[in-house]
């Protein structure tokens, strides 16, 4: 075969498979890692049209899909760790995003992303040295309905800056939050309401919740810490997860 049908042969391959759905924009027809996965509301159905986006660590796009008529997406990106994952459709209209974080594309990845109309943002957890044995799990979550309940009590999104304290959380109880780490069931022990800073003169609300260790030890480097939250007074739901890396002790 000479080189320039080689050439054809690929470049065919690649306006084939670019076709495809789910095929992420700018992705390789080699194929490098595999990121893949089924995007659905909180009743398991497939949601059409959602944007699919990993980022790197300066927050840019670098691999992007949009999930088909059966909520499934493909994309794929070069080896190594990336920031996030989000998923969205009508952003702000109809949905807030789903967000995975610290993303480790070290294998091929299953993400399934849900979402609703409340936002699971900032995920971070870590195990407490010399105490009960546990996760912590810090998280910012936003509603919809609080946002825009927000933006007219200020009157206008350029006011919202001006607040002192922008409470667009949910009231979050142990009842309200769910977690499971590797899809094991985990006990919520602890839900702790605190403020953080949005900036010199702006305060927001975070939660820092406390969870029993999973049943099963981790088989694997990296375990899928998810959440799902409940808002009981909007009936909003959301999701996130983070991924996380088992410390290597001497």
């Amino acid at each position: 075969m000479n080189r320039r049908y080689q050439e054809v042969v690929k470049w065919l391959l690649v306006v084939v498979v670019s076709a495809l759905p789910g095929f992420a924009v700018g992705q390789s027809a080699e194929g490098r890692i595999k990121i893949s996965g089924r995007v659905t509301d909180f009743k398991n159905q497939p949601i059409e049209g959602a944007s699919v986006e990993l980022k790197n660590s300066r927050f840019e796009t670098v691999a992007k899909a949009v999930s088909g008529k059966d909520g499934r997406y493909l994309l794929d990106a070069e080896k190594g760790n990336y920031m996030a994952l989000s998923a969205v459709k009508d952003y702000k209209v109809r949905y807030l995003e789903y967000w995975a974080w610290a993303i480790p594309v070290e294998r091929d990845l299953e993400i399934n992303p849900r979402f609703d109309r409340l936002e699971v943002y900032a995920i971070n957890a870590w195990q407490p040295q010399g105490a009960y044995p546990s996760y912590q799990i810090y998280f910012r979550p936003m509603s919809l309905t609080r946002v825009i309940k927000k933006i007219t009590e200020a009157g206008g999104m350029d006011n919202l800056r001006k607040l002192p304290l922008l409470d667009i959380a949910p009231e979050l109880d142990v009842k309200d939050v769910a977690i499971t780490i590797d899809e094991q069931a985990v006990k919520v022990l602890r839900v702790n309401k605190i403020r953080e800073a949005a900036g010199p003169n702006q305060d927001m609300i975070g939660y820092v919740i406390q969870t029993d260790l999973p049943e099963n030890k981790p088989a694997a480097e990296y375990s899928l810490i998810t959440i799902t939250l409940t808002d009981v007074e909007t009936g909003e739901m959301g999701e996130g997860s983070v991924f996380f890396k088992h410390a290597r002790l001497n």
